[in-house]
């Protein structure tokens, strides 16, 4: 959260992804950065037993929401 919503700030356009369990913990973060309605892409928890295929395939599901967030500021 806080290396997105910084780099935003900056210019540089950024997505940032989370897995569902750290939701409150995210919207926490971006209103203590000031950014309560920062754009914020979640994923299934947990991810740290993904082997690499695994990933990859979470990645590929997640790569629109990426883009959108990317170029237009919103996620779904």
């Amino acid at each position: 959260m806080h290396d997105g919503i910084h780099l935003e700030k900056a210019g540089v356009p950024s997505a940032t992804v989370c897995t569902d369990r750290f939701e409150n913990t995210a919207r926490a973060m971006a209103r203590m950065w000031g950014d309560p309605d920062y754009p914020v892409i979640y994923t299934d928890h947990p991810i740290g037993g993904l082997d690499r295929p695994a990933v990859r395939l979470r990645a590929e599901g997640l790569l629109d929401r990426v883009v959108s967030v990317i170029t237009a500021g919103q996620a779904s």
